[in-house]
């Protein structure tokens, strides 16, 4: 018979740490120790962190909200394989959710819904299933807002954002600043604070992008020429101006262009006539990723590179038929994803991976992490 061997500690979590966070959620089962090794901070932020590095363990979250169909549906993309899809069972954990769409916000593995009734918030990790209740901020908050949500690495904190234009502070000038709520998950409540600026928030309603630890907002101005790039650090919680690109195209309006995260920077998507331009703000500046034809009217943002870096995952959705899409007209809109070339400055068709149609028009990328939303709770829920 043979003998049981027995692994130092260490071996182990050099092990395990490499895992996804499914494997380690049925591996908590086998025993006392290595359910405690598993749940421990520091193995969670080891494992959290290799995931990160390696861009691994990544899954893309599409709410499949259309009309005959009410579920979240999550797929797993091979990076180093672009062609390959695979859909993962829908998780109870979110349909069960009574949420509205878009998402907030998706931070290390955590995800944050506003609920349907507006009484509130859910903090939710689909991989270990746990959820987090928020209450709502004291104020009464107009149906218009920014939200935003992601990491303080100073206080190692996870932080819930909103803000709005309050109107009713402002008599004389409906464009002298907006309110901003943040809910601290580690402590358990809403603060607040007033930025005065000249921008304009009451005609938008956006998710804030973050990218290192700050969440970033396209903001309209006094006039449609007048956008603003603004940027709300997590750690600071002030907010700052951000460059916006050079455009040499006229007909090109800064408040017709998306922002997305890509890789860990910040990207700009112009969208043309007939090509699409994606820039990458890195170092205080904007550079050019690419420029590529697009034989479409429908709106292309990138959504992840692959694992060599050389494709990007782009999104297509469009409610009209077209040349490129060449699907009949129908009353959901057609979405596809679709790897682009970076080199050829190119669209594949050839290596279109996923086709739907829906309502949604977002497609959101979550890391499958150990991180729990209970911060300051006593129970879990």
């Amino acid at each position: 018979m043979a003998s049981r061997i027995n692994l130092p500690n260490d071996i182990i979590m050099e092990i395990l740490y490499r895992l996804a966070g499914e494997d380690l959620v049925r591996l908590r089962c086998v025993s006392k120790d290595c359910r405690d090794l598993i749940d421990s901070p520091d193995f969670v932020k080891l494992n959290l962190s290799h995931s990160l590095k390696t861009n691994s363990h990544r899954f893309l979250i599409l709410p499949r909200r259309g009309r005959n169909s009410d579920k979240y549906c999550n797929y797993i993309i091979d990076f180093v394989s672009p062609e390959t899809v695979q859909m993962i069972k829908s998780s109870d954990i979110l349909n069960d959710l009574e949420v509205k769409f878009p998402i907030i916000g998706s931070c290390n593995g955590l995800i944050a819904f506003e609920t349907n009734n507006s009484d509130g918030f859910v903090i939710c990790n689909p991989t270990t299933k746990k959820i987090r209740k928020v209450p709502p901020p004291p104020r009464h908050i107009p149906e218009l807002v920014n939200y935003g949500f992601g990491y303080d690495p100073v206080s190692d904190d996870y932080k819930l954002v909103m803000m709005f234009q309050p109107f009713g502070l402002l008599e004389e000038n409906v464009y002298g600043g907006f309110l901003t709520y943040i809910y601290s998950l580690k402590v358990g409540c809403w603060e607040s604070s007033f930025h005065e600026t000249r921008y304009c928030t009451v005609f938008s309603q956006t998710s804030g992008i973050l990218v290192n630890n700050a969440l970033y907002w396209m903001l309209d101005g006094l006039s449609i020429d007048d956008a603003r790039l603004v940027a709300f650090d997590l750690t600071s919680e002030r907010y700052r101006d951000v460059p916006l690109p050079l455009l040499d195209d006229q007909h090109y309006y800064y408040s017709y262009m998306d922002i997305k995260e890509l890789g860990g920077c910040l990207c700009m998507i112009g969208h043309g006539g007939d090509y699409v331009d994606i820039w990458v703000f890195k170092g205080e500046s904007w550079t050019k990723l690419s420029s590529f034809t697009s034989h479409t009217s429908a709106l292309q943002n990138p959504v992840a590179y692959s694992k060599c870096g050389q494709k990007v995952l782009l999104h297509i959705y469009s409610s009209t038929k077209n040349r490129f899409l060449m699907e009949k007209e129908s009353e959901l809109p057609l979405h596809k994803l679709v790897w682009c070339n970076l080199k050829r400055e190119k669209i594949d068709k050839d290596m279109q991976i996923l086709e739907f149609r829906d309502n949604y028009s977002n497609v959101d990328v979550c890391v499958s992490s150990l991180v729990s939303p209970m911060y300051g709770c006593s129970n879990q829920l």
